[in-house]
């Protein structure tokens, strides 16, 4: 009888575990650096080895499923004024900010160096 070689996370399905857990893990990261989602919320990356035996035990089914549970996208709130118009049908329009100084968006922040 040929010798059993033992399987571990690493050679099973030829890798396919960790390529799986790597392909969420990447989804993580991306959702992480989105500036649209919570900078400080917990993401996770879950990897599921099922294994389903036979009735006599000496072979198994094995399923493995790698999930993530990233951060959702933040909402955007904005504001409008509510009325109608000379007819009396209701309208809307968006209140916009203006910029007073749209310069200010460009600059570099200060940073101090140091003397270390």
């Amino acid at each position: 009888m040929q010798e059993m070689k033992n399987v571990t996370i690493e050679t099973m399905s030829d890798g396919a575990a960790i390529e799986r857990a790597n392909l969420e893990l990447d989804r993580v990261l991306k959702n992480i650096l989105d500036k649209n989602t919570n900078p400080t919320a917990a993401r996770e990356v879950v990897l599921k080895i099922k294994l389903k035996p036979r009735n006599d035990r000496a072979a198994a089914e094995v399923t493995i499923q790698a999930t993530s549970k990233l951060a959702p996208v933040m909402g955007h709130n904005t504001e409008v004024y509510i009325g109608t118009d000379i007819s009396g049908q209701p309208e809307c329009t968006e209140i916009f900010q203006a910029d007073l100084f749209p310069e200010h968006n460009k600059l570099t922040p200060f940073r101090r160096e140091s003397n270390d």
